[in-house]
């Protein structure tokens, strides 16, 4: 359809809406408040019976004026246009093109909702709008996250006004449900949504950069407050992205107008909070990248000569992507039976999502992705949700994480970070990918999304699949830490995409240099903070250190030597409550075979960080000593330290025994509040057991009404196709003579229309089909006798029209029934017979041939009449029976004819074909070419008929 310029009317939004079970009036409900010019195109995805034909565009037509139509393999989206799936069909869209394909059941789950919300996601971006409606399960769970994480709005029915919550509440769950509204309510939403200044300036992203930098960055220490997270670092355009839904969603018209409800407004707070948040993720998200990994990762990363693997999966945000990796694992190791210790480490930043990944348990649309044999193998079927086995969860081990400020794991074989720097800064990535590359062990791999890049740092790294984004660690490459910039909003876009070579470049060569002069300068040293967490390490400090197996901690406390252990806790106690300097001198170590002198320096004191220098020197190395230094004997450091522990054991002592004291006392309020539970669910368990037998009768008169239905239906699809397959037109009375139904086939044959049932049929003219119509249904009425007569309707239309009683299966009259069955075909068939009569019957004549046809095992011949008429007999004189004829041959011809025919039955010669002569009425003979040959036989091969033609050639 084109507009009256010519041009195309193509939607600027789709809105994608799913809907199952009591779905119906939900749409119906939405349909009648949406306008019918808003510009937008609406695809409704339903759970459709494959048995059943949908009368859905029917039922929606009489609330809504908009064009309704069942979508066909192909067709294009047009603005204002309602658009319906077909059954046993799945539905994607492609450059705003609806495409259909075939549902297979052998695929396992089927998810129409899911596959088109994802293809919706693909092909229109922000422009995607998706609504989830009254339905049991879960399906569209998926597809709502992937049309957020491509910047779409999605709206849910409040579970108040659902029939069925099911989906409602699967995608609620989800937490990235824009609005949660009645379906009435809907459309008004929609329309404000996309009228919103900031969602139709193109240009928005670049006003609010240039013109709110300090704005921003109060929103964003908001959020820091709130959740302790700093989003600064996410690139500009995805938080501008995220504020202006939230601001179109609360139709506000500036950031000044959302810092105010945002600063007073905890529930805001953590919408936004969750929106940055948003973990879009899924079980074998890319499958030819995870069948790459399986294919060519796998096997090198759990090869036989390896005891033990690690494993980190960056951002895992509700588990479905590490499961991925330790299914995977997991069946590689069952396959081929190794003896390999692995260990999954899962970490994120969102804590709630961290809580469902360590659960395990998904719905069933979340599993959809899943090989079915894996499902089988690896997850245990609880009600409409699926948990991973405990064997997959024991490998994994999950922790709140955030990667840009806590210290990594150490000695990892295989990194996994997926679609997560699409949200960071270049600074960002560049910062974590250093950190990576210290993480991953010797030839570790680094696994990536499809959209990501190494940016700077591809000399660190060698591609193993440059399209699937699996690299391999590089050994040699020096990491450079550049400057943090997390709250540098840029004022000009166009500088902050520029090339940052020359930048890291320069920071690079400052960073060698500073090293250099550090390690010249200093004897073995760590730099330290005062959460003793690892900042700096100076020169060879391996003798003073002990690397423990598992999880690396960047703790001082956890890698120092025991030997050294109460040593440096002293120093930095004294450093925070004493001096700028504390020295010990002359320790011994029996590991090492020098003494060595350590010395903490408090470098710089603040309240939110202090630095520490702890350092080693060899002997009398240390040449200096400042006046402000202090210097301790070891021996009186054990003395006060013992003291101080037996301090705070005594300490302990009390503390434990109050807190005793106080379990006693909350154990006697639990119990008693256990009894009264217990009262409560004997309570709900009798309750829920009558529920069960109400529930149990109303399934069996549910089961009994829907028998009843399914018969109704199979029998009224049986008639219509037994009248529409044979053509038979069909006219039903009631009792009163009104008209009750009529067939297509009947209404074509006359001028009684659908627009005509409830009529009686005497206020037609008799002319309906023939004059006497209506006086032949009264008499059938009258005397119950049918009536079978043939017409002819127009010219040359002949008809076999049958009036009979209506009758019930009581046998009793209920109106009259009037059937109408077309003869064009016998009557073009007897006239095509008729003339083809005539035409042997003249080529016989003229040829002197007459047809016959013999039943061998009767010995009854059949023939025409010419073959009597020939001879001067009439056929009655003529015999019938094959060895009377035989009687009539000649003498001398006799044997030598039977002989042939002999031969002919036993199948020595293909064909009956001779000459003989034959007596004639007047004693004379005429000379007979007879031929013919058997044309059926039994299945022993006897010969059961056998037909021919005779022809008089006395005169040739």
């Amino acid at each position: 359809m084109k507009t009256k310029n010519g041009k195309q009317n193509l939607p600027e939004y789709v809105v994608g809406i799913g809907a199952s079970a009591g779905g119906l009036e939900a749409l119906q409900e939405f349909f009648k408040n949406v306008p019918t010019k808003s510009g937008l195109a609406y695809v409704v995805v339903q759970h459709l019976s494959p048995d059943y034909k949908s009368l859905m565009n029917e039922l929606l037509a009489r609330f809504t004026s908009i064009p309704i139509q069942i979508i066909e393999d192909g067709m294009v989206l047009e603005a204002d246009h309602i658009y319906l799936i077909p059954p046993k069909k799945n539905l994607t869209v492609f450059h705003g093109k609806l495409l259909l394909e075939e549902h297979k059941p052998s695929k396992g789950i089927n998810l129409p909702i899911d596959i088109f919300f994802r293809s919706l996601a693909s092909d229109y971006g922000k422009k995607a709008i998706g609504i989830i409606l009254s339905g049991t399960g879960s399906d569209g769970t998926l597809g709502i996250k992937a049309i957020k994480e491509a910047g779409g709005m999605v709206m849910v029915q409040d579970e108040k006004t659902a029939k069925f919550y099911g989906m409602p509440k699967s995608s609620i769950a989800t937490g990235v449900v824009d609005f949660i509204l009645p379906p009435s309510k809907m459309p008004e939403a929609i329309i404000n949504y996309i009228k919103h200044p900031f969602i139709e300036n193109k240009n928005g992203i670049e006003e609010i950069l240039t013109q709110n930098i300090d704005q921003l960055a109060k929103i964003m220490h908001i959020l820091r407050e709130y959740s302790g997270i700093d989003f600064s670092y996410y690139k500009e355009n995805t938080i501008i992205r995220r504020l202006e839904r939230r601001m179109s969603i609360n139709r506000l018209n500036s950031l000044d107008e959302y810092l105010i409800l945002l600063s007073s407004d905890d529930n805001e707070k953590d919408i936004l909070y969750r929106e940055f948040l948003i973990g879009v993720t899924r079980f074998f998200r890319d499958e030819g990248a995870f069948e790459f990994l399986k294919d060519q990762v796998l096997p090198e990363l759990l090869s036989k000569d390896k005891k033990s693997v690690r494993i980190w999966s960056v951002g895992c945000s509700t588990g479905e992507e590490v499961y991925s990796i330790a299914l995977l694992v997991r069946d590689f190791i069952d396959t081929f039976n190794l003896n390999i210790e692995v260990k999954i480490f899962a970490t994120d930043i969102d804590k709630t999502a961290i809580e469902i990944a360590g659960q395990g348990v998904y719905a069933e649309s979340v599993v959809s992705d899943i090989d079915p044999v894996l499902l089988s193998k690896y997850f245990i079927k609880k009600d409409n949700t699926y948990q991973i086995s405990e064997s997959i969860r024991k490998m994994v081990i999950f922790a709140t994480h955030n990667v840009l400020k806590d210290p990594p794991f150490s000695k990892i074989n295989l990194i996994v970070c997926r679609n997560l720097f699409i949200y960071l800064k270049p600074d960002s990535q560049y910062k974590v990918l250093n950190m990576f590359y210290m993480s991953l062990s010797h030839k570790g791999i680094l696994f990536l999304g499809t959209s990501e890049t190494l940016g700077d740092l591809s000399e660190a790294f060698e591609p193993i699949n440059v399209k699937y984004k699996i690299f391999r660690k590089k050994e040699g490459y020096q990491p450079v830490f550049i400057p943090e910039s997390n709250l540098s909003f840029q004022t000009n876009n166009r500088l902050s995409r520029e090339p940052r070579t020359g930048l890291l470049r320069e920071v690079k060569r400052q960073s060698e240099l500073s090293e250099k002069i550090i390690n010249a300068v200093l004897p073995p040293s760590i730099v330290v903070n005062n959460k003793l967490q690892i900042l700096q390490i100076i020169n060879d400090i391996n003798p003073f250190v002990t690397i423990q197996s598992g999880r690396f901690n960047q703790n001082l406390g956890t890698i120092i030597h025991p030997d050294l252990q109460i040593v440096i806790n002293n120093i930095i106690r004294r450093l925070k409550n004493e001096g700028d300097v504390v020295s010990f001198e002359n320790i011994k170590f029996e590991h090492l075979a020098d003494s060595y002198d350590i010395q903490g320096t408090k470098i710089s004191d603040s309240e939110a960080e202090s630095i520490y220098l702890i350092s080693f020197y060899k002997g009398k190395a240390k040449k200096q000593q400042k006046q402000s230094e202090e210097v301790l004997s070891l021996e009186d450091h054990y003395h006060d330290r013992v003291k101080e522990l037996e301090y705070e054991l005594q300490f302990v002592k009390e503390s434990l025994q109050a807190t005793l004291e106080e379990l006693e006392t909350s154990n006697e309020e639990l119990q008693s509040s256990n009894e009264e539970l217990i009262a409560a669910n004997e309570e709900l368990q009798s309750t829920n057991e009558e529920l069960q037998s109400v529930n149990e009768e109303l399934y069996t008169v549910n089961s009994e009404f829907q028998s009843k239905i399914d018969e109704l239906t199979q029998l009224n699809s049986d008639i219509t196709n037994l009248l529409n397959n044979t053509g038979i037109a069909a006219l039903y009375l009631d009792r009163k003579m009104c008209i009750r139904k009529i067939t297509p086939s009947f209404s074509e044959l006359s001028h009684v229309m659908d627009f005509d049932i409830g009529r009686p049929i005497h206020h037609f003219s008799n002319s309906i089909l023939y004059p006497e119509f209506l006086n032949d249904i009264k008499s059938v009425q009258k005397d119950l006798q049918i009536i079978e007569k043939e017409i002819e309707i127009g010219e040359n239309n002949y008809y076999l029209l049958r009036i009979a009683p209506y009758r019930t299966d009581f046998q009793a009259v209920d109106g009259i029934l009037v059937t109408l069955t077309n003869l064009k075909n016998i009557h073009e068939q007897r006239k095509a017979l008729e003339t083809a009569n005539q035409r042997l019957q003249m080529a016989l004549e003229m040829g002197n041939m007459a047809w016959w046809e013999w039943d061998v095992q009767t010995g009854q011949v059949n023939m025409h009449e010419k073959k009597a008429t020939m001879l001067g007999y009439s056929p009655e004189e003529f015999p019938k029976e094959v060895y009377a004829i035989c009687e009539y041959l000649h003498p001398e011809d006799y044997e030598r004819t039977m002989q042939a025919m002999r031969d002919h039955l036993e199948g020595k010669s293909p064909m009956w074909d001779i000459v003989y002569r034959i007596r004639c009425k007047d004693g004379s003979y005429k000379k007979y070419h007879d031929r013919g040959g058997v044309v059926t036989r039994d299945d022993s091969g006897k010969p059961l008929k056998m037909v021919g033609i005779v022809m008089d050639v006395t005169n040739y």
